[in-house]
């Protein structure tokens, strides 16, 4: 029996006078899924129909996606496609980024977990090339992605004017992936929030995306916890931090930086006029430490929020400094509330 037979579909797209219109590709999933002979998943045909197509962690794997991907081509409401988790591989990849760049309709594209592979990142080439693809939201988390991930993919954002969000955390770039970032950041003016949390960019990584912040100043909000950054690579973001003029936040947690590397730090913080938000937490900065971020607070009137959990800064201490943060931001609110004169 043919899988379409079981389907209930409208009777006026069924009738003799006129083909069934197939806007949301449905008869195309299920047409796909038959020929491979394959079950149709119930997820895809329910959001075929919305907005926001979510079906994470299904194990759609490669065929599964071959038949999501011809409904995509036609479909004509999906424009946040999240796949997280599916096992797609490169082949499944390559087939599903075949199809966004025929449709050119998606503007969020979740992939994460899903050992896209070096196949994969060079396909994601072609959508992220100038005047194809509209995403502006991309997620590839925990993809295992390494330096030469890195590379080819900075080479297409380098040139990209859409992805204002990347997410990149729990992948595998080294130093030298964090050089193919610095260099793709002094070169793109559109993201504007990066995620490169869990990877291991150690010191000389951080020192290439220090270069990149005093030339850019489109990125907003940079995640660098758990990267092994140290001492020197605090050193080489705070020297970047007093003359970069975007960064709203950072998360610079658990790092292993110590007292020696947030005085650094801490002096570019104290002279950047744009940021707002900084997190130091699980790094041991003792009593000095304590000293440079009290010192960075209260000369930078900027600064709402700073995060020292965990950092054996003293308990009297981090009180003083919440104490005066939380007096910005309550001065901030009731000026926002303040009707404009």
């Amino acid at each position: 029996m043919d899988i379409l037979d079981d389907v209930d579909l409208p009777q006026d797209d069924l009738s003799d006078e006129e083909e069934p219109v197939d806007v949301h590709g449905k008869l195309a999933y299920l047409a796909k899924c038959d020929e491979l002979r394959l079950v149709p998943v119930s997820q895809v045909l329910k959001y075929l129909e919305q907005d926001d197509l979510q079906v994470t962690h299904y194990g759609l794997g490669p065929r599964g996606v071959l038949a999501l991907a011809d409904a995509l081509r036609i479909n004509q409401s999906v424009h946040i496609l999240r796949l997280a988790d599916n096992n797609l591989g490169p082949e499944g990849t390559c087939s599903l980024l075949d199809a966004l760049v025929e449709s050119r309709r998606v503007t969020e594209l979740d992939l994460s977990e899903n050992m896209l592979g070096l196949r994969g990142i060079e396909r994601l080439q072609g959508l992220l090339a100038p005047k194809v693809g509209n995403v502006g939201t991309l997620h590839l988390r925990g993809n295992k992605l390494g330096d030469r991930e890195a590379r080819v993919l900075c080479d297409a954002l380098a040139s990209n004017q859409t992805v204002t969000y990347l997410d990149l955390s729990v992948n595998q770039f080294g130093e030298k992936g964090g050089m193919a970032l610095g260099g793709m950041l002094e070169q793109d003016s559109t993201i504007k929030e990066l995620n490169l949390s869990w990877n291991n960019l150690r010191a000389k990584g951080a020192a290439s995306l220090a270069v990149a912040l005093r030339a850019n100043s489109a990125l907003e909000v940079l995640n660098l916890g758990w990267n092994g950054l140290g001492d020197e690579g605090a050193k080489q973001l705070g020297e970047s931090l007093a003359s970069n003029t975007g960064l709203v936040e950072t998360m610079l947690s658990s790092n292993g930086i110590t007292s020696a590397g947030v005085a650094p730090l801490c002096e570019g913080i104290k002279h950047n006029e744009s940021l707002a938000s900084v997190e130091l937490d699980g790094n041991n900065l003792g009593r000095e430490g304590g000293d440079s971020v009290t010192e960075a607070v209260e000369h930078n009137k900027g600064l709402v929020a700073m995060a020292l959990e965990n950092t054996n800064v003293a308990d009297e201490v981090q009180a003083s400094i919440q104490a005066k943060l939380a007096e910005r931001r309550k001065l901030q609110m009731e000026q926002a509330s303040s009707p404009t004169k």
